[in-house]
């Protein structure tokens, strides 16, 4: 009982300090079956695709993966790539960027955006 009130303490307080909640394995694991259908476009690897690598992704600032020419209005965003701002933009990418080049219709299911987004965080 002990251990499981300090393990308890302790994940309290990782998020207390980070704001991150650990995630769980199969949420990575479900983000990364989720990802599949991204990888058409998208590489996780230092190379760009069609669109650019997602290496490294979670933090960035929108518009700077060297060697990918973006759109004018990504690069006009200011937007870093946090959970948030990953989340509005991979739910509806023309609302979040009006202009942004990606033919994407977004994912309505938050759920599976939080499963790729913990993906997306193990890309470093």
């Amino acid at each position: 009982m002990k251990s499981r009130l300090r393990a308890g303490g302790l994940l309290l307080t990782v998020w207390l300090l980070t704001g991150i909640w650990p995630v769980e394995a199969g949420e990575v694991d479900a983000g990364r079956r989720i990802f599949a259908a991204c990888s058409v476009c998208h590489d996780t690897g230092p190379a760009n695709k069609v669109g650019p690598t997602l290496l490294g992704i979670v933090g960035r600032k929108a518009g700077t993966a060297p060697g990918f020419r973006y759109s004018r209005a990504m690069k006009r965003s200011k937007i870093v790539w946090h959970e948030d701002a990953l989340s509005a933009y991979l739910a509806d990418p023309q609302e979040t960027v009006p202009g942004n080049a990606m033919a994407f219709p977004g994912i309505p299911d938050q759920g599976q955006r939080m499963a790729l987004i913990a993906y997306l965080k193990t890309l470093k």
